[in-house]
């Protein structure tokens, strides 16, 4: 399917969304108030938050057609609210009707984007950083393929398409680089794509593995399982958002 929006990456994001919807149709009740992978929050906390995460790029692209101040959210309280808030007022078919209905929401609000690309918007309103219009698809993208993993349901990052992995891993990549000192040292290179990544300055150690794996790391999942590090242990990288 092809869209009509002049934003980047929006194809790639609806078929991720269409693997996402459909495994919704294997939890049942009581697997939806499992945890996630992610400490704190069972598998309805994630389907919450990607649904308001839609609506919040829904509010994004119709303020930007609008001509006013662009941003996701009222505040980052507000957006945890919403998230607790969906969790408790919906049952499992209350939950999938939800992001089934957030999801159109956001793909008609795609198609018909006519705003300019590069028109800011942040996260929270009046809050920094701003991002441009043009990194919506990336990002919704980014949000989908993570958490549809995080639900534990037999998606890994293994099934992430290559240059998402690779995305993936240059974003972390810049990320890092932007902390005191630079990151962690380290050379990262990819088993089953082209791919070789220099993190940090100076001398650091080398991890081999899928790209993946590699990504799934980056962002602060699971125990560097799949991964080969020549240091024997994996660098410490601290908490990801």
């Amino acid at each position: 399917m092809t869209t009509s929006s002049a934003l980047p990456q929006i194809d790639e994001t609806l078929l991720a969304t269409t693997r996402y919807l459909q495994a919704l149709t294997v939890l049942d009740d009581e697997s939806v108030r499992r945890p996630s992978v992610l400490p704190g929050w069972t598998r309805a906390h994630v389907v919450a938050h990607l649904s308001r995460n839609a609506d919040a790029f829904t509010r994004v692209l119709a303020q930007a057609a609008a001509g006013e101040p662009a941003s996701m959210y009222p505040s980052s309280d507000a957006r945890d609210a919403e998230i607790e808030e969906t969790v408790r007022s919906h049952d499992l078919a209350g939950l999938v009707e939800d992001a089934t209905a957030s999801v159109a929401r956001l793909t008609e609000a795609f198609w018909t984007c006519t705003a300019d690309p590069a028109t800011p918007y942040a996260r929270t309103a009046g809050g920094e950083p701003t991002f441009a219009l043009d990194t919506l698809g990336p990002r919704r993208r980014a949000e989908v393929e993570i958490h549809h993993a995080d639900l534990d349901l037999g998606y890994e990052p293994a099934g992430w398409p290559p240059d998402f992995s690779r995305a993936v891993v240059r974003q972390r990549q810049g990320e890092l680089a932007a902390l005191p000192g630079g990151g962690p040292s380290m050379v990262l290179s990819a088993t089953d794509v082209d791919g070789l990544w220099k993190f940090g300055v100076g001398q650091g150690p080398e991890i081999r593995g899928a790209a993946g794996d590699l990504a799934w790391w980056l962002v602060g999942r699971g125990d560097g399982r799949g991964l080969a590090c020549s240091a024997g242990v994996l660098p410490i990288l601290g908490r990801w958002r």
